[in-house]
């Protein structure tokens, strides 16, 4: 049951009455029970906060789950509410409670069939409202936080929507984001990030953390249409406290969607870890990483909804959906990866080519995938630096199992550490970090591929990134372009730059 309020789809717990987990339906019985405010029910010390409910068919209601130091002065089944009262103190202060935790209630029909409801409570010690820094992205790093965003605009634009409801299409666990609830009266969405444990060598839980991992989120109209969605990343540091600073700007310590920066690490978490999401270009919604730093079988990691059912992301191109092709359709659909048209240059718009859905040289755009105060860098951003010298010419054992490379600020000597996570291919959608230039022994993995804002120069239907290679048979054979261009329908990653 922990999962039933992760989420809520208000239109479709209106329209799929018998088949939700909310409401039920026998042959003889039609019965339903669920909070009217599924999650955060937020109180002070010693305060009393009445909770509504609602219920139908429902004959008795009792309490199966409440956290330490709460109590239910009342259950009111004429009125459907339940008067509740928090701790005295937080548990720091020697009081044996939990400051957050779950709320179950057990209703129980006239023919003794039972439904369960579950909402959250907290004393609210920590709480973030971002609703008046709206964004298409937001870094979350603090943990047993709840936290409020704003949708009601498109990304920091004044283009403004409303509506109906809300929900967490996809996670990279399904623990990560929970208790979410949407008010279409305020536009407001509001959810819980938890904490994960950290063990010592003995399998001891020494402390917790924030845990790693990304999400994102879906507003619907009242015909279940997407209007826009949001990417939430929750990182363990924050990363403008961690930005690094160079001639051409302030650049963020780690890739769009990473958890840290391996910055030269062999360890095979730090790695995999430091790898970010990745965008088609133009695009402001993520599509996932590898399974693992390897690559292996080019699987995707792992996603789920707010029920906790596992997710797939689609591949799509003209054969499988005549729709397919346009800027509205890729706002609609923002986990299908839309296949390159060879009929358009293979740009992920089958039509025409749009060279403003990332600004460059001027005002942040609306597609603009990255947190408020940052954006996709300028088109030539690039051309200050190159690889780090000592790293291309030192034997291939001390550099390959870095995967990534320093590359070194040409007028300040400051170094930037950029895993090589490769990219998605515009073909297929198929992960891979490796070049095979022919050669008898294929290039071990790894490439690095990062979009710009700008677009082609010497073929304007293509778009520029930063790309550097490591070759396994000669280092002078290593390569760094900082303008390459690529196609609009690839997936690279980003490494965003303060405005």
């Amino acid at each position: 049951m922990k999962t039933l309020f992760r989420g809520i789809f208000s239109t479709l717990v209106g329209v799929i009455v018998c088949a939700s987990m909310f409401l039920s339906c026998t042959e003889n019985e039609d019965y339903g029970l669920l909070f009217d405010v599924p999650g955060q029910i937020v109180t002070e010390f010693n305060a009393t906060v009445v909770v509504p409910f609602t219920s139908r068919n429902i004959a008795s209601v009792t309490v199966s789950t409440i956290p330490d130091g709460w109590t239910v002065e009342k259950v009111d089944l004429v009125n459907r509410t339940l008067t509740i009262k928090a701790p005295s103190a937080f548990a720091a202060d020697g009081n044996k409670i939990e400051e957050n935790g779950e709320l179950r209630l057990r209703g129980y029909t006239p023919a003794g069939t039972s439904v369960a409801a579950t909402s959250y409570l907290s004393l609210l010690n920590k709480y973030q409202d971002l609703s008046d820094k709206y964004s298409n992205s937001y870094v979350l790093t603090q943990k047993n936080t709840r936290y409020t965003i704003d949708l009601t605009h498109k990304g920091e634009s004044s283009e403004v929507i409303n509506p109906d409801g809300a929900y967490v299409l996809w996670q990279t666990d399904d623990d990560l984001i929970k208790y979410s609830s949407y008010d279409n009266k305020t536009g407001k969405f509001t959810f819980f990030v938890g904490a994960e444990e950290i063990k010592d060598d003995n399998n001891k839980v020494i402390d917790t953390k924030v845990p790693d991992g990304n999400a994102l989120v879906v507003a619907f109209d009242a015909e279940g249409n997407t209007l826009w969605s949001w990417h939430l990343w929750v990182t363990g540091s924050d990363v403008e406290t961690t930005a690094i600073e160079t001639s051409v700007g302030t650049f963020m310590d780690r890739n769009l969607g990473a958890y840290h920066n391996s910055n030269g690490s062999t360890k095979i978490d730090d790695i995999y870890r430091s790898y970010g999401l990745y965008y088609q270009w133009g695009r402001k919604d993520p599509f996932v990483r590898p399974q693992d730093y390897k690559f292996t079988g080019d699987n995707d990691q792992s996603v789920w909804n707010f029920q906790s059912t596992t997710m797939k992301f689609h591949y799509i191109n003209a054969d499988d959906d005549e729709g397919v092709g346009t800027e509205e359709y890729a706002m609609l659909n923002p986990m299908n990866y839309i296949l390159g048209s060879k009929d358009n240059a293979y740009d992920w718009i089958y039509s025409s080519h749009n060279d403003n859905l990332w600004a460059s040289g001027g005002a942040k755009s609306v597609n603009d995938p990255c947190p408020r105060g940052w954006r996709v860098p300028d088109a030539g951003v690039f051309e200050a630096f190159d690889i780090d010298e000592a790293e291309d010419m030192d034997a291939l054992a001390n550099v390959h199992n870095m995967y990534g490379w320093h590359i070194v600020d040409k007028a300040t000597g400051v170094k930037m550490f950029m895993p090589g996570a490769g990219r998605r291919s515009f073909e297929n959608g198929k992960l891979t970090n490796i070049n095979n230039y022919g050669y008898e022994n294929v290039p071990m993995p790894w490439t690095g591929y990062y979009w710009t804002a700008g677009v082609g120069v010497e073929d304007k239907t293509k778009a520029r990134s930063m790309f550097f290679d490591l070759n396994t048979t000669r280092a002078v054979n290593n390569r760094y372009e900082a303008g390459k261009e690529m196609y609009r329908a690839n997936a690279m990653q980003i490494r965003c730059v303060r405005e």
